[in-house]
C-alpha cells in the first residue's frame, strides 16, 4: 500500500461517522428472589426519543406504561420462575431490549394481573420483607425498598424524592442512588424509612456501603437507626463531619451532636466506604457501643436518655447528605444497608 492510500484510509477513519450505542439495563429485579408484585426498574441510553415501553412477563405483555425513562413500575407476578422482558421503542423505529430471570417467591398479591403500578403510588408497594431466625429480626437491601420519602432538615435544597434504583456504581448490582442540590449554604437533605414494628428488640446493627460522586463537595454524612417503645423514641445517629474529621453521635434528649474520637476523612474517589454501627437500649438508654469503618473498630460507649413523642411501636433507619458552604451539590450511592435487631 503506498503513502498515499494509507494517507487517505486514515482520513476516511477520522471524518467516519460517530455511532453511539443504544442500551436498555434492567436494574431492577436482579438476580435474587423476590416477590410480588415485583419492582421493576430499567435505565434505558438512547439516541432519540422513547415513543413507547412495553413489559413482558414469559413473552405475554402485561402493560405499556408510560414512556418515562427510567422506568420505575410494580409488576404482578405469580410465584415461581419467570422471564420479565422490557422493550423500548425509540422515535427513529430502533427497539431496545433487554431480558431477565425471575424467581418469585410468594404468591400474587390483589393487584390486577394486567396492570402495572407506578413506584410512586405507595398503595401498591409491596410490603418490606422481615426475616426472621430465631430471636433475630433483619431486612436487607434497605435502598432497594419502596417506602423512602423526604423528610426537611436544613435549608432550602432540592433533594431526590426516594433513591433512584441504579446499576453502576454498585456492589451487588443495584444501589441507591440520592441528589442533594443545596440553594444556599450548609443546605442538607434527609430521607427516612419505617421498616416494621417490633417491641422486644433492644439490640441493634446497622450495616452499609456508600460512596460519594465528589467527595471535596460534601460537608458530611449522617446514618441512623431509630426504635420507638410506646411513648419513648430512642434514636441512634452518627455523622461523619469532613470539615471536623470526626464522628458524632446523636444526644436525642438533649437535641444536639456529641463529638467523639472517633477519626472520619473524606473517602477515597471512585471508592465504598464500608460502615457499621451498634447499639442498644439498656436502662432506659439509648447506648452507642462500637463504629467500624473499612474494618476498623472503635468503641463508643457513650448512651443518652430518648425523647419523649405520641406513642407508637415501630423501628426504621434514615440517611442525609450535608451540603456544604458553597452549596456544591452532589450525589451519593447506598448498597447493602442492612439493619438487625435481637
Amino acid at each position: 500500500m503506498s503513502v498515499i492510500t494509507r494517507i487517505l484510509a486514515l482520513l476516511v477513519c477520522l471524518v467516519a461517522p460517530v455511532s453511539f450505542a443504544q442500551n436498555l439495563t434492567i436494574v431492577s429485579p436482579t438476580a435474587k428472589s423476590v416477590t410480588s408484585p415485583v419492582r421493576v426498574v430499567a435505565d434505558v441510553l438512547a439516541t432519540a426519543p422513547i415513543s413507547s415501553i412495553s413489559v413482558l412477563v414469559d413473552n405475554i405483555e402485561v402493560g405499556q406504561p408510560e414512556p418515562v425513562t427510567p422506568l420505575d413500575v410494580y409488576v404482578p407476578m405469580s410465584e415461581g420462575n419467570h422471564v420479565l422482558t422490557i422493550n423500548a421503542l425509540q422515535a427513529d423505529g430502533i427497539n431496545l431490549s433487554a431480558s431477565r430471570s425471575v424467581d418469585v417467591s410468594a404468591p400474587l398479591t390483589s393487584t390486577s394481573s394486567n396492570t402495572l403500578a407506578s413506584a410512586n403510588t405507595s398503595s401498591t408497594s409491596p410490603a418490606i420483607t422481615i426475616n426472621k431466625s430465631g430471636s433475630t429480626w433483619w431486612v436487607s437491601d434497605i435502598e432497594e425498598k419502596s417506602g423512602w420519602y423526604t423528610y426537611p432538615d436544613q435549608g432550602n435544597p432540592d433533594c431526590s424524592s426516594k433513591p433512584l434504583l441504579t446499576s453502576s456504581p454498585s456492589l451487588d448490582g443495584t444501589s441507591g442512588k440520592f441528589y442533594l442540590g443545596p440553594h444556599g449554604q450548609y443546605n442538607n437533605c434527609l430521607w427516612p424509612i419505617l421498616l416494621g414494628s417490633n417491641t422486644t428488640a433492644t439490640h441493634f446493627a446497622l450495616d452499609t456501603y456508600y460512596r460519594l460522586s465528589d467527595p471535596s463537595k460534601s460537608q458530611g454524612i449522617e446514618f441512623s437507626s431509630n426504635k420507638h417503645i410506646g411513648t419513648k423514641w430512642y434514636k441512634f445517629s452518627v455523622q461523619c463531619s469532613y470539615s471536623k474529621g470526626i464522628w458524632s453521635v446523636w444526644d436525642t434528649a438533649g437535641g444536639k451532636w456529641s463529638a467523639t474520637s472517633i477519626p472520619c476523612n473524606r473517602p477515597a474517589w471512585n471508592s465504598w466506604d464500608h460502615l457499621t454501627v451498634k447499639t442498644e437500649i439498656s436502662n432506659g438508654k439509648a447506648v452507642f457501643l462500637s463504629l467500624t469503618l473499612n474494618g476498623v473498630w472503635h468503641g463508643i460507649n457513650k448512651s443518652f436518655y430518648p425523647e419523649s413523642q405520641s406513642s407508637s411501636y415501630s423501628f426504621g433507619v434514615h440517611f442525609q447528605m450535608n451540603g456544604n458552604q458553597a452549596g456544591t451539590a452532589y450525589y451519593a450511592w447506598v448498597d447493602n444497608l442492612k439493619f438487625t435487631l435481637w
